[in-house]
């Protein structure tokens, strides 16, 4: 069973997912919250730039972010016009982040508004009814549906005024075994939080926060699921009573202040945890090793055999070494946050049959990441894609950042 840690490390509050001795996530709490992920505010088009189809909106006193005009084909204006009339400068609409900022990169802001909850996401995208892909009860699924089409969508139909098609619902892992009546609190409590806040953008002015997510802490807590987590530790007095506070919102596992005279952090090795997930070589119980480059445009993962000494054919060498290489880099991709293009050159091997195992083995893997992750193929070079999504920056960012702030 896992353990969600909340302590400090390198002067930054982060949080740690960990099993047993083995760190599996580590993340750090955002410098400023007012501009965290799925912040809502009121903004103001500054520019819109015809060539690129896009528009950027300030959405922050002195802070743009980046609006596509192909992905937001409508628009939450301020003043109520209709959401299809076309864009120009100086609109104040709504618009929610939905990536933060990264690098020299603006943030990326969306006009299909969405709320979160433990069970489900509320959305404004004209989406209907969504299940989380790593749900794989048919059955389930098909009783949700009949849910949504003879109660659900009641809940959200007023909020058809909008401009928007209609809203959506998404399921979230979460959910799966919930009773129905909890989930449908949730919804019915969400559309009436969305209403309010539409009502409120036209009354704001540009820059104004709408909704703010909860904390990161709460957020985290919120997500972790009783059947993969044991408790939530933190050893922080502030961090403890945010929790408190917000143990209202139904977290599925117990939350316990650390005491002990023992670090938390060293209790749990932390600080060698971060060194190696920092690193640029991953060695693996074989004697093999992994040399991971991130870049600007994407990741690169080397496999090698290295140390490797099995007494048996290279073939049989290889084949193993790129199996257990699989497991490691999947492990990986979350420990450090990866995200984007994401390319492995493994160690190169003739019979399609062990390639299509190795393949196997590494979308099972991936599989596992709460993170959209994608195995796209392998390339006529041998070289195998893989897409992340973009949540948060890259570990190696996060504290590098801090490190040259320190």
């Amino acid at each position: 069973m896992n353990k969600l840690i909340f302590t400090e490390l390198r002067g930054r509050t982060v949080s740690v997912l960990a099993s047993g001795n083995r760190v599996l996530q580590i993340g750090t709490a955002p410098e400023r919250e007012d501009c965290a992920l799925g912040t809502i505010c009121v903004g103001r088009v500054r520019n819109i730039v015809k060539n690129i189809n896009a528009a950027f909106v300030e959405y922050r006193p002195g802070i743009n972010g980046y609006y596509s005009l192909a992905e937001n084909r409508f628009h939450l204006f301020a003043d109520g016009r209709d959401g299809s009339s076309p864009l120009k400068n100086g609109d104040e609409i709504l618009v929610q982040i939905s990536r933060a900022a990264v690098k020299t990169k603006d943030a990326v802001l969306t006009s299909k508004l969405s709320l979160t909850g433990q069970y489900g996401v509320l959305t404004l995208d004209g989406s209907g009814l969504g299940i989380s892909s790593k749900i794989r009860d048919a059955g389930w699924k098909e009783q949700m549906k009949e849910w949504w089409e003879e109660e659900a969508r009641g809940l959200v139909s007023g909020l058809s005024g909008t401009g928007l098609p209609r809203a959506g619902f998404i399921l979230r892992t979460n959910a799966y075994g919930a009773p129905l009546e909890v989930v449908g609190l949730e919804l019915s409590g969400q559309a009436e939080r969305m209403a309010r806040l539409l009502e409120n953008g036209r009354s704001r002015t540009a820059g104004s926060i709408l909704y703010q997510p909860e904390g990161f802490f709460v957020r985290s807590a919120m997500d972790v699921r009783k059947d993969e987590t044991e408790e939530i530790l933190t050893d922080l007095p502030d961090i403890y009573q945010e929790l408190q506070e917000a143990a209202g919102d139904g977290f599925q596992v117990p939350v316990r202040f650390y005491t002990d005279s023992y670090p938390l952090s060293a209790l749990y090795r932390l600080s060698a945890a971060l060194d190696r997930a920092l690193g640029r070589t991953v060695w693996l119980r074989s004697g093999g090793y992994l040399v991971i480059e991130p870049t600007e445009a994407m990741t690169v993962i080397d496999v090698n055999t290295g140390k490797n000494t099995d007494k048996k054919t290279a073939s049989e060498t290889y084949l193993k070494t790129n199996l257990e290489a699989a497991e490691e880099i999947a492990v990986q991709l979350r420990l450090r946050n990866l995200s984007g293009i994401i390319v492995v050159d493994f160690i190169d091997m003739k019979e399609k049959a062990q390639n299509e195992e190795l393949m196997r083995r590494l979308r099972q893997c991936l599989a596992a990441d709460p993170v959209k992750t994608v195995l796209v193929d392998m390339t006529p070079l041998g070289l195998v894609e893989i897409t992340r999504k973009k949540t948060l920056r890259p570990l190696h960012e996060q504290f590098s950042r801090s490190e040259k702030n320190r």
